[in-house]
């Protein structure tokens, strides 16, 4: 999944969500930012750059591949997400939604 892996990338049913299917199949989106990671992910290059999407760290990412009919969130779409912690659902969605992105993260900003 790394810069130097080989990879063919195809898309999902979700608009804006593809799999990346090499040695290890993964979930991943465009990246919007190339060349730049939010939470350390991995990245997968066919001409143009895809962040891996990892399911253990993103509830939504789970739901995509649990089968959801209809995640909501697509090219165009505004978000207001509720509860954002550190940014990986939210770095995603902003993502799915290029070239256009529009997320509000709200959260209490209260440290544990």
């Amino acid at each position: 999944m790394n810069g130097g892996s080989k990879a063919v990338v195809v898309v999902h049913k979700h608009a804006g969500v593809f799999i990346s299917k090499s040695k290890e199949d993964a979930l991943c989106t465009k990246n919007m930012v190339s060349r730049e990671s939010v939470y350390g992910e991995k990245h997968a290059s066919v001409q143009v750059e895809y962040r891996v999407w990892n399911p253990f760290h993103s509830k939504l990412a789970t739901i995509v591949l649990g089968g959801v009919d209809n995640i909501w969130i697509a090219p165009g779409t505004r978000v207001l997400y509720l509860g954002a912690a550190s940014g990986t659902i939210v770095s995603h969605m902003s993502d799915i939604q290029n070239p256009f992105p529009f997320v509000v993260r709200m959260c209490n900003g209260r440290k544990k």
